[in-house]
C-alpha cells in the first residue's frame, strides 16, 4: 500500500511537470502571435510560398492575433523537439539572381533564453529534390539540432570527407543561419554526435556560407587512445566555416529573447553580394534603426549550377531534444513587390524641411507627406492600405493621395483621431503608375516652452507588401515676435578711411515662458559678417572699419533671428563713403587707322590702343561729363592736316578742335562695377572720335595733341 502511494505520487510529480511545460511553451507562442508585428497573408490564391514540402515538415500557417496587425499570417517552421521544418517558394515565385532583389521579414526565436535551440536558416536553394529538399537524417523524421534543417548531418564518426559530409546537407544552396544553440564538442565525445559545428563560436550568432559545398565544413580528428594495445581506428567531427557573422557576447540570449527581430536580406546582382540586416526596425514602434550589416560574396555557381538565374528560397528549421518557437512574419519577399516608402516633412511658413536640425515655430504651416514608389516586381501593388500614425503637436487641415499617373483622391483630415488615420489608395501602383503621395497639411500647435515631438511610423500594408515610413523627431518652439530697427544714422554718409558704428535693438515678443537666444545676422555688399548677440536689453552695436567699405554706395542688410526659428524684419542701411572722379587709364599714345588717300572725303577709324576708363567712386546717382579738344593734325614737315577729328554718334557728328566739346553724359548706377564706365567700350568702330581727311589731304604722318577733361555734373 505504501509502495501504491509514493508510485502515485511519482506519477502526479511527473505530470505537473510536463503540464507546467506545455503551458510555459504555450503561453510564448501565443504572445509571439499576439504581438506579431505587420506582415502580408500567405495563406491566398496564387500562394508565394508553401508548407507543403517534406513529408517530414512541421510547418505550417497560422494567423496572427495582434488586432493592431490585421490580415498578418506567420510561417511555423518549428515548435517542438525533434521537428524538422520547411517553407519554400512556390515555382513561379524564384529568386531572380540576374537582378537586385531585397526581402525582409521578422523572425521570432521564442524566449528560452541560453536554454533555446536551436534556430532556424534563410536559404537559397537548387536542389534537384525542390520543396521536398531535407538532410539526409539517419532515422527519417527524426531531426538533428545542429543542422537548423538543412546542414550536413555529422552522424558517421568514421566519416573522413568534407565533400561526402556536404552531400548529406540540402544541395546548390547557400544559408544564412539565426543559430541559438551553441554545438562544440570536442575530443572523444564529440565524433558521431553531431554536436561540433559551433567549435570556436559565441554561443549564439548569425552567419553564413554553402550546406553542399565540402569548403563549408572544418575536419577534426580524434585519434582515441588504445584499446588493451590495439590502436583504434580514427573518428571524425566537424565544424562549421561562419561567414559575415554577426553575434554579441554581452548578450548571450539575443535571439532567443522574447522579441520579434527584423531582417533586412538585399541582393545585388552586379556584384553577387549579399548583404543582411539584423534588427534594422524596432520591434515594438516599427521605426527604422540602424541595425548591424555583414555583406558576403555569393558564387552563383555553387547555388545555381546550371545557370538558370533562378532559384527556390524560404526558410528550414530543426530542434533536437531541446525546442523553441521559430516564426516568420514576412514584409516583402523576392521579386512579387518591389518598393519602398518614406516620409518628409516641410514646414510651409520657414520654407525648410523639418528634421532634427531645422525646428518648427507654433502657428508654422506644415505639410506631411508619405512617399510610396512602384520600383517592379511580377504583379502591381495594389489594395494598399496606410495606417498613418502622425506626428502629434500639428492641428492637421486637409489630406489627400496624389499620384504618378492618376487622378489625387481627397481624405476626409476630420477622421483623424489620437494622431491615427486610415487612407485607402484606391488605385494601384505599377510601372505607369508608379509613385503615390499621401499628403497632409496642418498648423502646428501653440506651446509654451520648446517640445520635443517624437518621429513616428506609419504601415501601408498589402497582400504583397508590407512597407513602413517614419517622420522626424523634430523641435516645437513658442512663437516669437521680433522686431529690429537701427537707432544709428540710415542712410549713413562716411568720409573716406572713416570707420563707423551701426547701432540698432531688437523688440522680443513672445508667450514662451524663457526668452529664446537671439542672434543678428549682418551682410555688408553681399559678404556675411560675424553674427553678433544683442545685450540683455535687446541692443546692439556694429563696428565697421574703414578697410570693410568700398568707396562710394554700400549695402549693409540686418535681421535677427531666435534659436526657436522665427525671424525679424529685414532692415537695409545704404552706406555712401565719399570717393572720386577720375580717369583709372588712359592711352597715352593712341593712332588712326592708315588710310590711302583718293582724292574724295573719307573717315578715318581709330586703331586698337585706344583706352579712356573713367572711375567714380562718388556714389550712385553722380553725374560727370567727358569733354575732349585737339590740336591741329601736322605733319613731320609742318603741314597741317586737310581735315580733323570729329565725334560721332547716334545723333549725327561734331568737329573737334582747340575748343573743349562735352561728348559723353553719364549717370552712376548699379551696372557699373565699382563706378568704372569704359567709353572706348561703349563706342563701335563707326562712332565715337574719328579722323575726317578732306579730298585734297597729302600724304604724310600727321600728330595731334588731344585733351579729355572729365567735370562734375551737379544733382
Amino acid at each position: 500500500m505504501l509502495k501504491w502511494r509514493w508510485g502515485a505520487g511519482l506519477l502526479a510529480l511527473v505530470l505537473a511537470l510536463g503540464v507546467s511545460t506545455i503551458a510555459r511553451a504555450d503561453s510564448d507562442y501565443d504572445d509571439a502571435l499576439a504581438t506579431a508585428p505587420q506582415g502580408i497573408s500567405l495563406n491566398k490564391d496564387n500562394a508565394i510560398l508553401t508548407v507543403d514540402t517534406s513529408g517530414y515538415s512541421s510547418s505550417a500557417i497560422v494567423n496572427a492575433t495582434n488586432p493592431a496587425t490585421s490580415g498578418t499570417q506567420i510561417a511555423m517552421v518549428n515548435n517542438s523537439t525533434y521537428q524538422f521544418g520547411s517553407i519554400w517558394s512556390t515555382d513561379e515565385n524564384y529568386f531572380d539572381l540576374t537582378q537586385d532583389e531585397t526581402a525582409s521579414m521578422w523572425l521570432y526565436f521564442g524566449n528560452q533564453g541560453t536554454q533555446a535551440a536551436d534556430g532556424m536558416a534563410f536559404v537559397l536553394q537548387n536542389d534537384p529534390r525542390g520543396v521536398a529538399a531535407i538532410p539526409d537524417y539517419p532515422t527519417p523524421g527524426k531531426a538533428i539540432g545542429e543542422t537548423l534543417g538543412v546542414w550536413g548531418v555529422d552522424m558517421a564518426k568514421r566519416q573522413g570527407s568534407v565533400d561526402k559530409l556536404a552531400q548529406t546537407a540540402i544541395q546548390d544552396s547557400w544559408a544564412l543561419e539565426f543559430d541559438t544553440n551553441r554545438n562544440a564538442s570536442t575530443g572523444g565525445k564529440a565524433a558521431g554526435y553531431a554536436n561540433s559545428f559551433d567549435i570556436g563560436m559565441p554561443a549564439v550568432h548569425i552567419g553564413s556560407n554553402y550546406p553542399g559545398d565540402g569548403s563549408s565544413y572544418i575536419r577534426h580528428v580524434d585519434h582515441g587512445l588504445p584499446v588493451l594495445g590495439v590502436i583504434q581506428p580514427d573518428n571524425y567531427y566537424y565544424g562549421l566555416n561562419h561567414l559575415g557573422v554577426i553575434a554579441d557576447e554581452s548578450q548571450p540570449n539575443f535571439l532567443s529573447n522574447g522579441q520579434w527581430h527584423h531582417v533586412t536580406l538585399s541582393w545585388e546582382a552586379a556584384t553577387k553580394q549579399m548583404t543582411y540586416t539584423f534588427n534594422d526596425k524596432n520591434p515594438q514602434t516599427g521605426a527604422v534603426q540602424p541595425g548591424v550589416s555583414r555583406t558576403v560574396t555569393i558564387d552563383p555557381t555553387k547555388i545555381d549550377p546550371n545557370n538558370t538565374g533562378k532559384i527556390r528560397w524560404g526558410f528550414t528549421g530543426a530542434t533536437g531534444s531541446r525546442y523553441e518557437n521559430n516564426l516568420v512574419v514576412f514584409e516583402s519577399v523576392p521579386g512579387l513587390v518591389e518598393a519602398n516608402t518614406t516620409a518628409t516633412m516641410t514646414d510651409l511658413t520657414q520654407k525648410q524641411p523639418v528634421d532634427s536640425s531645422h525646428s518648427v515655430v507654433s502657428h508654422d504651416k506644415l505639410q506631411v507627406d508619405y512617399h510610396l514608389a512602384y520600383n517592379g516586381g511580377r504583379q502591381s501593388w495594389s489594395s494598399i492600405e496606410g495606417h498613418l500614425k502622425l506626428p502629434a503637436n500639428i492641428s492637421y487641415e486637409t489630406a489627400k493621395i496624389t499620384y504618378a499617373n492618376q487622378p489625387a483622391e481627397t481624405l476626409d483630415a476630420s477622421q483623424i483621431s489620437q494622431q491615427k488615420l486610415t487612407a485607402a489608395l484606391h488605385q494601384s501602383l505599377n510601372q505607369t503608375n508608379d509613385a503615390a503621395t499621401v499628403s497632409l497639411t496642418g498648423e502646428a500647435d501653440e506651446v509654451a516652452k520648446s517640445t520635443t515631438v517624437p518621429a513616428t511610423t506609419s504601415t501601408f500594408v498589402s497582400n504583397a507588401y508590407v512597407g513602413t515610413a517614419d517622420t522626424p523627431s523634430f523641435q516645437l518652439n513658442p512663437n516669437v515676435d521680433l522686431n529690429l530697427s537701427v537707432t544709428s544714422d540710415n542712410p549713413l554718409a562716411l568720409k573716406p578711411e572713416t570707420d563707423t558704428v551701426v547701432t540698432g535693438k531688437v523688440h522680443l515678443n513672445t508667450s514662451a515662458m524663457a526668452p529664446p537666444q537671439v542672434t543678428i545676422h549682418p551682410v555688408l555688399n553681399g559678404t556675411r559678417l560675424t553674427a553678433i548677440t544683442p545685450a540683455t536689453d535687446g541692443t546692439f552695436s556694429l563696428p565697421l572699419a574703414a578697410s570693410d567699405l568700398q568707396a562710394g554706395t554700400n549695402t549693409l542688410t540686418l535681421v535677427a533671428t531666435a534659436d526657436t526659428g522665427d525671424t525679424s524684419n529685414t532692415v537695409t542701411v545704404p552706406i555712401t563713403v565719399a570717393g572720386d572722379l577720375k580717369f583709372s587709364d588712359v592711352a597715352s599714345t593712341s593712332h588712326f587707322q592708315t588710310a590711302t588717300l583718293t582724292g574724295q572725303d573719307q573717315v578715318v577709324k581709330r586703331g586698337d590702343d585706344w583706352r579712356l576708363v573713367v572711375s567714380d567712386t562718388r556714389g550712385t546717382g553722380r553725374q560727370w561729363v567727358l569733354d575732349v579738344q585737339a590740336t591741329p593734325f601736322v605733319a613731320d614737315n609742318g603741314t597741317a592736316l586737310a581735315g580733323g577729328p570729329m565725334y560721332v554718334d547716334a545723333y549725327g557728328s561734331v568737329a573737334i578742335d582747340e575748343v573743349p566739346t562735352p561728348i559723353v553724359w553719364h549717370t552712376t548706377d548699379d551696372r557699373d562695377h565699382d563706378g568704372v564706365y569704359d567709353v572706348m567700350g561703349n563706342w563701335s568702330a563707326d562712332q565715337g572720335l574719328l579722323l575726317a581727311v578732306d579730298g585734297g589731304a597729302v600724304s604724310g604722318n600727321y600728330t595731334s595733341t588731344i585733351t579729355w577733361t572729365l567735370g562734375d555734373v551737379p544733382s
